[in-house]
């Protein structure tokens, strides 16, 4: 049996979807926000959503994967030429930029059968429409592959202005665990990276990455991740495009101050976000494109 799509209404919201007898994942048009993705096998949701989340038009859904672009973080924050490119942008981007709370244009649904991996692939592409008065011009494509191993998630930028665009972004993945302060994150040691909670201070990874307070990281590399966490298996991501991995969890001190979420919901998620941010930045001249993407799998122990 193919994969089937399923368009329906969660709240005030526009969804996709997918079921195969190997998966099932669910998609927002707002945002082009994965909020589930599960297999039989595996059939906890895969990612983490809160359970105070609202589906409300306008508001990005906390938990799943929002996309942060074409800016990540607050734009104060980002790098001189990324604040010029987008100085008479009249769209919010105080905050992580403001494709998370469009609506996205379904373009292809795509179900595939791979008989050398007996199980069915099926794709999903959308884009984003193009926004009246948005300068400088960029398009944004959201591609979606879901198997039954796997799920990928491919963000390409064309940038369709004259003159050349600097933008920064993230797949902004919350990975869900049973205890965050016995979870740790393998990859990353020796890595250097920026300490948002210190002054963004560049310091060196030293052996897994550990939860004990607030952590809010940007490392200055993308190399495979692997989480292990109280659960059957462990998450690996998979990256390209990107030169930059965001770890955060705002631990009780900051659990108060964020929407949508439950005093003790950092004790059940992470993010590992796929990024350009901070330091690394994407420039396209007039005409590139630039892809980013990650591919979460569950292997066992």
């Amino acid at each position: 049996m193919l994969p089937t799509l399923e368009r329906s209404k969660i709240d005030e919201l526009d969804a996709i979807t997918i079921t195969s007898p190997d998966y099932r994942a669910t998609v927002l048009l707002q945002g082009a926000q994965l909020i589930h993705f599960s297999t039989p096998n595996d059939p906890d949701n895969w990612l983490w959503v809160s359970e105070k989340a609202e589906y409300k038009t306008g508001d990005s859904v906390r938990g799943g994967v929002p996309i942060c672009w074409p800016v990540f973080g607050q734009l104060d924050a980002n790098p001189q030429a990324v604040k010029d490119s987008f100085a008479d942008c009249r769209f919010d981007l105080k905050q992580h930029g403001f494709a998370r709370n469009q609506i996205f244009n379904v373009d292809l649904f795509n179900p595939l059968h791979l008989n050398r991996r007996l199980d069915h692939y099926s794709s999903l592409t959308l884009s984003l429409p193009e926004l009246k008065g948005f300068h400088p011009k960029l398009g944004l494509q959201v591609k979606f592959l879901f198997g039954a191993e796997s799920f990928s998630i491919a963000l390409t930028t064309i940038n369709h202005s004259k003159e050349t665009v600097h933008f920064s972004q993230a797949l902004h993945t919350y990975l869900p665990t049973g205890d965050i302060e016995k979870t740790t994150i393998r990859g990353l040691d020796q890595v250097t990276y920026s300490d948002a909670l210190d002054n963004w201070i560049t310091k060196t990874q030293q052996g897994d990455v550990t939860f004990s307070e607030g952590v809010d990281r940007i490392y200055h590399a993308a190399p495979t991740i692997i989480v292990d966490e109280p659960r059957i298996s462990l998450p690996h991501l998979a990256s390209k495009g990107s030169n930059s991995t965001v770890v955060w969890n705002p631990w009780h001190t900051k659990a108060h101050e964020i929407s949508q979420f439950a005093a003790d919901d950092y004790k059940k998620m992470l993010c590992v976000e796929t990024a350009n941010a901070h330091l690394d930045t994407v420039s396209l001249t007039p005409g590139e494109s630039h892809e980013l993407s990650v591919e979460i799998m569950h292997l066992p122990f």
